[in-house]
């Protein structure tokens, strides 16, 4: 068992940043030693800002340095697959971002990579599956507090993440912009979507995608509103569950009599971070301390429904998955 876990990070770019000061300053039994980096700012920042051991500007010497157990991926979507790859190639844990690629072949190919070598741990960035909140809320739903979920509405602004506001556009408005709310929405549900269908309206995509058990989800995108407050609607056979994203402490439950009650979160759950939270979680798994409570197919499905939500777009028409 491992008592202190020493990485790496690939990319010191705005987004790789923001993990490298959670990473270096505040998870538990994790020693940042190493980073690789493209440009002369995330050179110097590795060497000045973050003062590390081992600095290098080609990534493979990164993966070849025996002292590191674990390496963050932050580097550029087109970028993430192949080094995430070749590190697990080179007996490394990894952490990476999702979305994980460009494609669905080659997040399958990190995933294959991964399923290759079982005794490495290899995570996908999820903020919506370690959200004190929003854990509440699948844990609530999953104890039927509102019976099986008929629909769900959400929009693209509903998750304010560090990936949404750091991370360099795609290319895809769907990966750019709907990730975590579909990975909310798949989370929430637990059951795979077999149809989606998008509309343009101009500036606004409707989104329509259609369960494996006819429950259905209805997701606005609006690319070029990165932030505003929304809101969250879950209908089910007992009840309907409102949040907005502008209170991460508590939810409404309307009851089937219309009476309503407000699920809030205890004090000590109120000031975590997801991302902080995931991180620990991930250092935890890698210690043999506790099994990994996401899997690496759940980022891969999350990628295969955000293209085919693409496809429908440019088609104009359903997409069968």
């Amino acid at each position: 068992m491992l008592y202190n876990v020493k990485a790496g990070i690939i990319g010191l770019d705005n987004l790789g940043r923001q993990y490298a000061k959670l990473i270096k300053d505040h998870v538990k039994n994790l020693n940042l030693i190493a980073a690789s980096g493209r440009s002369q700012n995330e050179l110097l920042y590795a060497k000045n800002e973050l003062s590390l051991e081992y600095v290098y500007s080609d990534e493979k010497a990164l993966f070849e340095n025996h002292d590191i157990d674990v390496i963050f991926i932050f580097s550029e979507i087109h970028l993430r697959p192949h080094h995430a790859i070749q590190a697990i190639e080179k007996g490394k844990h990894v952490f990476m971002l999702s979305p994980l690629a460009l494609n669905v072949e080659d997040a399958r190919a990190v995933f294959k990579a991964a399923d290759s070598h079982p005794s490495q741990k290899v995570m996908a960035g999820s903020r919506v599956r370690f959200f004190p909140l929003y854990q509440k809320l699948k844990s609530s739903i999953d104890n039927g507090i509102i019976g099986k979920i008929k629909h769900i509405t959400i929009d693209s602004t509903f998750v304010n993440s560090i990936n949404k506001r750091y991370s360099k556009p795609c290319g895809s408005i769907f990966l750019d912009t709907a990730i975590d709310e579909i990975d909310l929405c798949l989370w929430l549900t637990g059951i795979p979507i077999k149809k989606v269908l998008v509309k343009d309206i101009g500036n606004t995509y409707l989104c329509d995608a259609t369960l494996e058990n006819n429950s259905s989800l209805h997701l606005l995108l609006q690319p070029k509103l990165t932030k505003a407050e929304s809101f969250l609607s879950i209908f089910g056979e007992k009840g309907q569950i409102n949040l907005k994203n502008t209170n991460q402490l508590s939810f409404e439950v309307i009851n089937d009599d219309g009476s309503k009650n407000e699920v809030s979160l205890d004090s000590d759950e109120q000031f975590l971070f997801s991302e902080y939270l995931q991180l620990h979680h991930f250092v935890e798994n890698i210690m043999g301390k506790t099994k990994a409570g996401i899997k690496l197919s759940h980022a891969v499905q999350i990628m295969e429904i955000a293209l085919a939500f693409e496809k429908s777009k440019v088609l104009n028409e359903a997409i069968e998955i």
